[in-house]
Order: structure tokens, then sequence, then C-alpha cells
């Protein structure tokens, strides 16, 4: 009996060990996405005040988290709206952030936008046109970000 006693006590803490670590791994998940939130909205009020490095400097240093989950995209289509808004525009950099929130997500709105944008800022008003195909898809002729591109592409 008093082995019995002892194995219960053993799978009892181990047990007890197990569900601590795991609501430690989910406190630390839910405390990183929190953070990652902060610090995405805090980057925005900066491009908002027209501080594109304070901005940029908060993106690049997200870019380089292993865990941002659902918000890669969004940072890095942020990224690429930024590097294209500096005073002295890194449209390369702006193109690259792009295309890494696409293989992110293939269908964020807001990138195949700003794209188009930066289609036309090179002159490749054909790409800009197919950006513009790409968001008739996602969003239909009447989407706010359709009728902006197509205004920008109508206006060369």
């Amino acid at each position: 009996m008093q082995k019995f006693i002892i194995i219960l006590f053993i799978l009892f803490q181990v047990s007890a060990a197990t569900a601590y670590s795991h609501s430690s791994e989910t406190e630390t998940k839910t405390d990183n996405s929190d953070q990652i939130l902060i610090i995405y909205q805090k980057a925005e009020h900066y491009i908002e005040d027209g501080k594109f490095k304070k901005s940029l400097k908060l993106l690049t240093a997200l870019t380089k988290r292993k865990d941002l989950a659902s918000k890669g995209a969004d940072i890095y289509n942020l990224l690429g709206f930024n590097y294209s808004k500096i005073s002295k525009p890194d449209l390369d950099k702006s193109y690259a952030a792009y295309m890494m929130a696409l293989e992110l997500d293939p269908e964020h709105i807001d990138v195949h936008k700003y794209l188009g944008e930066l289609y036309l800022m090179h002159g490749e008003k054909d790409k800009a046109l197919e950006a513009l195909m790409k968001l008739e898809i996602l969003v239909g002729t009447s989407g706010e970000e359709y009728q902006e591109l197509k205004k920008a592409i109508s206006q060369l």
C-alpha cells in the first residue's frame, strides 16, 4: 500500500509540473503576441506622425522575431510602406518587404495596393495593372483599395 501511495504522489507531481509548464508556455505566447501588437501599433503611430525612421527601427526589430504568427504579413506590409515613405525612399527594400508579406499572406489586400503604387513609382504601369486585377478579385471594383489604385494609375 505504501508503494501505491508513493507512485500516486510521484504521478501527481509529474502531472502538476507538466500542467504548470504548459500554462507557462501559453502565458508566454500571449505575452509575446501582446508585445508584438503594442510595438506594431507604436510603429503605426510613428508613421501617422511622419516619424518614419522611428517606425522603421521598430518594424525592423519586429521582423527579427520568430514569433510573429498572424501579424507577420501586416508587419512586412507596414515595413514596405515605410521604406517607400522615408526621406530617401528605398524602393528595393520596400519591394522585398512586400514580397515577404505576400509570401506570408498571398491575399493581403493592402500589400497588393501598395505594391501597385510601388510599381507606379518605378514606372511599371503593366505590373500596377496586374496588382489592380488582383485587388479586383480580392475586394471587387467598389473596394476602397481598388478605387485608390485605379485612380493612381489613371493619373499617369
